[in-house]
This record gives structure tokens, sequence and C-alpha cells, in this order.
């Protein structure tokens, strides 16, 4: 009988897959807290999977406070330049395939690992036409927010009750324009839910990694419930900040399911790379074991096959093979 990484494709719908090694990347000593983060993303467990969405990003230091709010370009430079540098990573090494359109899923390489290139925050993002560069450079998802407030508008961390702004819904019509992905994940459930709001029936909208609970990071079933009708995908992290045990998070996949009334919109999404190791699960601490989900989910019995497939990963390559 086959094993699970065998018997399903995996997608991974979140994935800080060059954390570990910004400080090389960057060259920026301050980021050498990740490196040891590396042996839950080792590249040959990489390479098995068959589909990341990998993100591009630059936080916000005391160096950068304000930049963000005041959407100056000038100072929103040095986050441009680090962005490029990691997408220029992606391009030029070996180890990766950028994901672009539909026809570049066929024939997986297994030499090289298939990213989706995402940009977790829109700090950058001063304008729409911003969004054309980074289209070229091949970038394919954008989430606009990472926790703080910004320009664009509200973060989980930030004012609960900031939606989005002029700028943001500009930002919106054009990732609609482009044919991109976009990721509520880190808004405030206001911003969230302008967001929905502004996409109407627009079927590539996601919350990529995200859980349950009160936190304002987490996804509300009414949240969930929208995004479904809409055709998009919400992936939840079998992780301990998301959900206490892995049996708790199978549950939180069931209970996904019956509030959408399917297994059509979920996924997984690990945030590896961008988890510290007292908050993995003994059983699923790097990418080579992402296939005790299916195996966990199997034994459960509520998924066939089937449905179990596309959890793993038919529901994320619906909306890639859906991108312009």
């Amino acid at each position: 009988m086959k094993n699970q990484m065998e018997k399903f494709k995996i997608a991974d719908f979140h994935q800080d897959t060059l954390n570990p090694i910004l400080v090389k990347i960057l060259n920026r000593p301050e980021l050498n807290h990740a490196e040891g983060r590396a042996n839950q993303i080792p590249m040959e467990g990489l390479k098995k999977l068959d589909l990341i969405f990998s993100s591009v990003y630059r936080r916000i230091g005391d160096d950068m406070k304000g930049v963000a709010e005041e959407g100056s370009r000038e100072k929103q430079e040095p986050i441009k330049n680090d962005l490029v540098k990691m997408m220029d990573y992606y391009r030029d090494t070996d180890d990766f395939k950028i994901i672009e359109k539909p026809e570049d899923l066929k024939l997986k390489n297994i030499n090289k690992a298939n990213v989706v290139l995402h940009l977790e925050g829109g700090d950058i993002i001063t304008d729409p036409d911003v969004v054309d560069e980074l289209y070229t450079r091949g970038l394919r998802s954008i989430q606009p927010l990472y926790s703080h407030d910004n320009q664009i508008g509200g973060g989980a961390s930030g004012d609960k009750n900031r939606g989005l702004t002029p700028l943001g819904r500009e930002l919106i019509d054009k990732i609609i324009e482009k044919g991109m992905i976009i990721d509520t994940s880190h808004a405030n459930r206001k911003t969230a839910q302008d967001i929905l709001d502004r996409v109407r029936n627009y079927s590539k909208v996601a919350a990529t990694h995200t859980g349950f609970g009160e936190k304002e990071r987490f996804i509300t079933p009414g949240l969930l419930k929208e995004i479904a009708v809409r055709g998009g995908v919400v992936g939840f992290c079998p992780a301990k900040p998301f959900f206490p045990t892995l049996k708790e998070y199978i549950e939180g996949l069931k209970n996904a399911s019956d509030l959408t009334g399917s297994a059509e919109n979920l996924a997984i999404s690990t945030d590896f790379g961008g988890l510290d190791a007292e908050h993995l699960y003994e059983e699923l601490d790097e990418v080579g074991k992402l296939s005790i989900i299916a195996e966990k989910l199997s034994e459960d019995g509520k998924f066939s096959d089937e449905e179990i497939a596309k959890i793993m990963y038919g529901n994320i390559e619906r909306i890639v093979k859906e991108l312009k």
C-alpha cells in the first residue's frame, strides 16, 4: 500500500521558506534568530511537496516605524530592495521553480520545489502601480496586511475599527485586474470583511494561514463562509498557536467543513520557517511529515479519499489554475 506522501499530492498554502537564510540573502545579521528553523523546511522535503506558497516580506523594525503609515516612497525603498532580493533568489537558484501560470504546474521537476511567490504585508505598496512591477517579477499572491496597521488597512494587532483605506480599495481592484490571489491573513476582521465586500464574486480570495479562536488574527465562522461562497480557499495551520494538538487540528478541519458544507475550500498551511520549535507538534515538526495529516484524516473517516486529496492539494491547485 502506498504511503500517504505517495498517495496524495501535497501543497503548503503558506511557508516562510527563506526565513532561516535571510541573514545571508539580505545581509542583515539581526535576523539570525531564524537560522535554527531550517530543520522545519529541509530542501529535500521541500522538493517532495507538489506546491508551496512561499512568502517574501520585510518586517518593519524599529528603524522603519511609521513607514507604512506614511506611505513614503523614499522610506519604503529599503523594503522594496529586500523583496526584490528575495524574489531574485528564488529565480536565480537551481532549487526552485516559480509558478506564474497554470501551465507551470505541469511536469513537476523532482529536483526543484514549485513555489508561488506570496507578498506577506503590503507596506511597500504606495500606489497600485507597484503591483505591476511585482507581478512582472513573478509575484502572484498578495496579503495586504501583516498584523500592524498600514496605509492599506487595519492589521490584526492594530486598530480593530480600521478598515480598508481608499488606497486599499484601489489595491484590491488592481489585484483583481491582474488576476492574482488576495489573502486576508493577518488583517483585522473589519478589513477582512471590507476586502471580501470589495472582491464581490472574485474566486481567487483566501486566508492562507489561520486558525479558529477569539484572537483577531483567527478567522471567524462568518468570514470562512464568505470566502467559501466565493470559491476561495482557507488554509489552517497545524501548529500549537493555532490548534494546541494535532487531534484538535483535525477536529478544526472537520468543523470548517461542517461550516462550509464541503471540503472544497480547505487547505493545509504550515507557516514553517516562521515558527519557533516549541510551537510545533512532536509528530509534525518538518515538511517531510505532512502526510500524517492525510493519514489522520483517513483514519477519522469523515472525509473520502477524494475529499482528502482536495484538502491536501486540489483546492489550492484549483485557484492556482485560475491565475492569468
